[in-house]
């Protein structure tokens, strides 16, 4: 059985139980708790990979029980978000080639999240 199915029946199986999200409300806050998790993890000097592996597995399924709960298609929903980046992505390689650069390497995150904001405006209209 592949994840998305497995996720989507886990999810039904629990919700058939009476064990549910009561709103979207329940699953933000989640979903916040577990990236707060995550940003300590990330500060600890310590933190075993494997915590912050099964954190981050948190989080995903956090989210994937929003789109579950606002009755979106998993698999849909991540092929279009790919999609999109996949778009944006090629339209920031065009945009910094046009710049004579052949990568981002050695650019600081504010020149590359500029490239991304272009995309974004191109992309939007295109």
């Amino acid at each position: 059985m592949n994840t998305f199915k497995k996720l989507t029946q886990l999810e039904l199986d629990a919700k058939e139980y009476g064990f549910y999200w009561p709103d979207t409300k329940s699953i933000i806050a989640q979903i916040k708790s577990e990236i707060l998790e995550i940003e300590e993890l990330l500060q600890d000097k310590n933190q075993q990979r494997e915590h912050l592996q099964e954190e981050i597995g948190d989080l995903i399924h956090a989210v994937f029980s929003l789109c579950l709960y606002s009755e979106f298609d998993p698999q849909l929903t991540l092929d279009n978000a790919l999609d999109k980046f996949e778009n944006r992505f090629n339209k920031v390689k065009e945009l910094a080639a046009k710049d004579g650069l052949k990568d981002l390497h050695n650019k600081p995150i504010e020149e590359s999240m500029a490239y991304w904001q272009r995309a974004k405006k191109i992309n939007i209209f295109s």
